[in-house]
């Protein structure tokens, strides 16, 4: 961590994340980078005049103590793009953060976005209700911090014990909007993520609503717009979303209702799937919820082929991952997960991982 402070400290000093990804491409020497921070180095990284006017400035301002105590306080952890804790997905992205700031915990089990428009009815609450809590059981649930659709999207998930992830735009520390402070303790207190890659001290503006929303699309296998106008952030999040490939659902709305137009439109232009029900998505990735656990339980030939299948469907593994949290060696593991594929209790996908079914 000592060493990361600087890497903080650079962040902050103005240090985008193209900058850091090009100087520590071969090393990780942020104390030396940091310490040597002056007019003439800082002018063969390309900064303009303005910028290293700016930089240095803020060099004089900054307490690097203070600032190793704040990260304490929070139990704020500081992940590169270098560090294993980095999700894969998101490494693999087009435009990949060199680090971001993370509180509790975040690993690579798949995620499902969902974004919406901040002024949320009784009937949105209705479909949100109907659709998070059969997703939650199978996907971390990961929303952008706006009041209305993503705080209900948090809620949803919190309620059935399941995994959610909070991607805010601002700098980690602030509670933002305030009366959403209450969900942000929760979130942190039932152990699951609040992530940012703003730099210290960063607050809300309107050009980090569409970064945050790059990074809310990245994590994610999938995005459900509940609703958009014709103008919206959900609709910059759903074009994301198409231009990294991942797979777009769209909720049906009113023809009469401006909120309705987003998701109208994205269905009429086959950009995204139209989904009534939680099974709608859940049979993209071959998720079947007629199979419901008392069922599937009477069918297991054995008891590890029921901790292998619970453990499935927390997270896609390979079976190399899967041997490691199971403490088995290859020969069993392989034999039973065989076994599990043909009696259609496990898949594996493209990438060799599998997944309870």
């Amino acid at each position: 961590m000592e060493d990361l402070i600087y890497l903080l400290g650079l962040h902050y000093l103005g240090f985008t994340h193209k900058k850091l990804h090009h100087i520590f491409e071969k090393s990780e020497n942020y104390k030396e980078i940091f310490t040597k921070v002056s007019a003439s180095n800082l002018s063969k990284d390309w900064f303009n005049s303005e910028q290293i006017e700016f930089i240095l400035e803020r060099k004089k301002k900054l307490n690097l103590d203070l600032l190793s105590k704040k990260l304490d306080d929070r139990y704020v952890k500081i992940i590169t793009i270098k560090d294993k804790d980095y999700p894969e997905i998101l490494k693999n992205s087009s435009n990949p953060p060199y680090l971001f700031y993370l509180r509790w915990k975040i690993d690579n089990s798949p995620k499902i976005a969902v974004v919406w428009s901040r002024k949320i009815t009784s009937y949105w609450e209705k479909v949100i209700s109907m659709i998070i809590p059969d997703l939650s059981k199978y996907f971390t649930i990961i929303s952008g911090w706006a009041a209305g659709c993503d705080t209900c999207a948090h809620e949803e998930t919190m309620k059935a014990d399941w995994i959610t992830i909070s991607v805010i735009w601002t700098w980690i520390d602030l509670d933002y909007p305030v009366w959403n402070k209450k969900i942000y303790d929760k979130i942190v207190e039932t152990g699951w993520a609040v992530i940012s890659i703003f730099p210290l001290w960063e607050i809300w503006n309107a050009y980090n609503f569409p970064i945050r929303n790059e990074i809310v699309s990245a994590l994610s296998v999938g995005v459900i717009v509940i609703e958009a106008r014709e103008k919206s952030g959900s609709l910059i999040t759903a074009k994301l979303a198409l231009e990294q490939g991942k797979d777009l659902f769209a909720i049906p709305g009113d023809i009469n209702k401006a909120n309705s137009w987003g998701c109208n439109n994205l269905i009429k232009n086959s950009e995204a799937k139209l989904v009534t029900k939680s099974e709608d998505i859940l049979e993209e990735y071959n998720i079947l919820l007629s199979w419901n656990k008392e069922i599937i339980e009477k069918k297991f030939e054995q008891e590890l082929d029921k901790i292998i299948y619970d453990l499935l469907l927390l997270e896609w593994l390979s079976i190399d991952e899967i041997c490691e949290k199971l403490s088995y060696d290859i020969s069993t593991m392989s034999f039973r997960t065989s076994m599990m594929e043909l009696e259609w209790f496990i898949k594996k996908g493209s990438d060799g991982k599998f997944m309870s079914l």
